[in-house]
């Protein structure tokens, strides 16, 4: 039988290794899989998987909350979120940083998508950090790191697709993901005001030039308050106040059980409209971008879904994941020395590919282990989506750090560079969360 594992394991590899896209990879694996060691005609199970799948309400979710993003990131509302919170905590010393790390979490609540954040905040913010004194590999690292809890805040995609494929409650996976979200944002903060602290340099860097034309700035800003304080007042409620309602009422409704996940997610997509079209910033162009780009990740992350079910029945009817399972259990390792090796895993996995990738790929085979080990499946979710989060920062390829390089004007190395302390600083929120798993679970088990 392990034989078989490995045959099955050596063509996804092989088929990810060529360049297949990831989808695809699982749906030939699970092809040459059933022909070669199930009955061929047991090949029809994957359109019933498609057909079930297509018609699922749970489909759903996933759709109207990339919608919910699409209009919140193109209507421009992430630039306002940092442009509100800069103007409030610019005293503080390493200011941007934080509003920066303030704006991604924000933004996390209102995207659900980790690349989509770092991409938003970035644009704005970290242009501004440079200008002001920020060295280029601390502002970049900031953002990199900040960005990534747009998959640990809900609405989180990858936690979407981990309930459908493990068949665990969607809704208590998304209000899982709040406090140690929140965790990992008050943790981010005091790191950058510590590091701050001890090193004065990264903040106070840049050319006196730049350094004049900040305060300049800043200057102008003030007065500019001094004479209409009373309508920036108002104009910051107007910009910060409706994301902050349609955030509450998201999930609050999830919270409560007033509303359903996919309910949940058609309140996000009506309530993103609703801003985009307060805000004036409402048009055919913009519908239209929305709309493609909607369509475009949905339809992505749906092969992904009905391909991953596919190889999780392949494996489950061979008896794989059992006996895996069995062995190990059988064996008597430690479930603490389990999980870090597959911590590692992941670590490696997400550097290399998309976080809805890495969960479809490796849940068919070690999620019965995991439970026959005795973890809770809700703070599994919440951990291997953190593990995505560091693998996103972490070299070679890191996903953020190549929408922060596009992002802006900074080098590569020097992205690199500044996200490196960032992941030994998720690393212990993930040691946290190992210790402490009632972080995740006491909101879930409250609903």
């Amino acid at each position: 039988m392990l034989t078989v594992l490995a045959v099955i394991i050596a063509i996804l590899l092989i088929s990810i290794l060529i360049g297949t896209p990831v989808a695809f990879a699982l749906g030939f694996t699970t092809i040459a899989s059933i022909v070669l060691f199930m009955n061929p005609s047991q090949v029809s199970q994957i359109s019933r998987i498609a057909y079930e799948q297509g018609i699922s309400i749970n489909q759903v979710v996933v759709p109207l909350f990339i919608l919910m993003a699409e209009f919140l990131a193109k209507g421009n509302v992430a630039a306002d979120i940092f442009t509100v919170l800069n103007k409030y905590l610019r005293k503080i010393k390493g200011g941007l940083a934080i509003s920066a790390t303030l704006g991604c979490t924000i933004f996390a609540a209102l995207c659900g998508s980790s690349p989509a954040t770092a991409a938003a905040i970035g644009r704005v913010s970290i242009a501004q950090m440079v200008a002001r004194g920020y060295r280029q590999e601390f502002a970049a690292g900031v953002v990199a790191a900040a960005g990534t809890l747009g998959i640990m805040i809900p609405p989180s995609i990858p936690f979407v697709m981990y309930g459908i494929i493990t068949e665990n409650s969607i809704a208590k996976l998304l209000i899982a993901g709040i406090l140690p979200g929140l965790m990992l944002s008050a943790m981010l903060c005091i790191f950058i005001m510590v590091r701050v602290k001890l090193n004065p340099d990264l903040i106070e860097h840049a050319l006196a030039a730049a350094e004049q034309k900040g305060a300049a700035e800043e200057a102008v800003t003030h007065q500019d308050e001094n004479t209409s304080g009373s309508t920036t007042v108002y104009q910051d409620f107007k910009l910060i106040v409706p994301p902050a309602i349609l955030i509450l009422m998201v999930l609050g409704s999830l919270y409560t059980g007033w509303a359903t996940p996919t309910e949940s997610a058609g309140i996000g997509g009506i309530g993103a409209l609703l801003i985009v079209l307060l805000l004036r910033r409402f048009s055919k162009p913009l519908l239209t971008d929305v709309l493609t780009a909607t369509a475009r990740t949905s339809t992505m992350i749906l092969f992904l879904v009905i391909f991953g079910m596919s190889l999780s029945y392949a494996v489950g009817y061979l008896g794989l994941a059992q006996e895996i399972a069995d062995l190990i259990v059988g064996i008597g390792i430690n479930k603490y020395v389990v999980i870090v090796l597959l911590y590692g895993l992941w670590y490696i996995m997400g550097c290399l590919m998309d976080p809805g990738s890495m969960v479809i790929l490796t849940i068919p085979f070690i999620y019965p282990t995991l439970i026959a080990l005795g973890f809770d499946p809700i703070w599994l979710g919440v951990v291997s989506t953190l593990c995505v989060e560091i693998g996103m920062i972490t070299p070679p390829v890191g996903f953020n750090l190549f929408i922060i390089k596009s992002s802006c004007d900074i080098p590569m190395q020097k992205v690199i560079i500044g996200a490196l302390p960032f992941v030994v600083l998720l690393t212990l929120a993930l040691a946290i969360l190992t210790v402490f798993p009632g972080i995740a679970t006491y909101l879930p088990s409250k609903m």
